[in-house]
């Protein structure tokens, strides 16, 4: 597990990242995206119907995500570690003349969000900065309700490879596909300040499950055309995202008889 000192790491450099990344990155709020060059909802169709309905984000960010579904009726909830991350969410569910209601907070407290209880919870590209994500998933299975579900996405294990060109073929290289390679940000000083883990599909599928959920699609999705989330740097890797998948995405349910408690 990580510490809280490296939890307020992390949120360090998500604060000082975040007009860079908002600058740089767009993001699109007439869609639900699943991550970088991935086709949105439009075309892959996972969410639920919307109006009315309550939804948590984990990891929001700026939020995009749920100022869409609160622009189609759902009653939207989002957490970020980034306190700045949030203003640009907060300014952009005003710009956009809809209500979300946002908590400062690290995904792995969710359960202080307490009894209440959620319809569709979803967080696109969070997970892999988890201390541990499979605990994230135990604790959002007991907030969903019954009949609930979840949606996330994240790194493709596949993707925490090596591109190399042998021979003059461009290829993937993977040293240990059951301990992907992590990805490790750092200061200026050389600190280690922040960290994206990848991990096997099965172990993603036993988190899941291991929380009562039932999984109802797994999703690798093929880069679109016209995707909702792009940038420069994205768009310089997408000879490889036509190779190899970049991304997963999960959507899991929880039954109707399910009841869970944080006690």
């Amino acid at each position: 597990m990580q510490n809280k000192s490296f939890t307020a790491q992390q949120a360090r450099y998500w604060d000082d990242l975040s007009d860079e990344y908002c600058l740089a990155t767009v993001i699109s709020t007439n869609d639900f995206h699943y991550g970088p060059l991935l086709p949105g909802d439009a075309e892959l169709c996972l969410l639920p119907k919307l109006n009315g309905i309550k939804c948590l984000e984990i990891g929001c960010g700026a939020a995009q995500n749920s100022v869409f579904l609160a622009s189609q009726g759902g009653c939207c909830t989002a957490i970020d570690i980034s306190a700045e991350l949030l203003k640009a969410a907060g300014k952009l569910a005003d710009t956009n003349k809809v209500t979300i209601e946002l908590h400062r907070m690290p995904m792995e407290e969710i359960a202080n969000l307490g009894s209440r209880q959620f319809d569709l919870i979803h967080s696109s590209y969070a997970l892999p900065f988890a201390a541990d994500p499979g605990d994230v998933i135990t604790q959002a299975a007991k907030l969903l309700s019954p009949g609930g579900q979840l949606i996330f996405s994240t790194i493709h294990p596949l993707f925490a490879g090596e591109w190399l060109e042998l021979d003059g073929i461009d290829g993937l290289f993977l040293e240990n596909y059951f301990n992907p390679p992590i990805d490790c940000r750092f200061d200026d000083a050389g600190n280690e300040i922040a960290r994206s883990n990848a991990y096997p599909i099965g172990k993603m599928c036993d988190w899941i499950m291991n929380a009562g959920l039932s999984i109802e699609r797994i999703l690798e999705p093929y880069p679109s055309n016209n995707p909702p989330y792009y940038s420069k740097a994205w768009n310089e890797l997408r000879p490889q995202m036509e190779n190899i998948p970049a991304s997963i995405i999960f959507s899991a349910r929880k039954s109707y008889t399910q009841v869970h408690s944080f006690s």
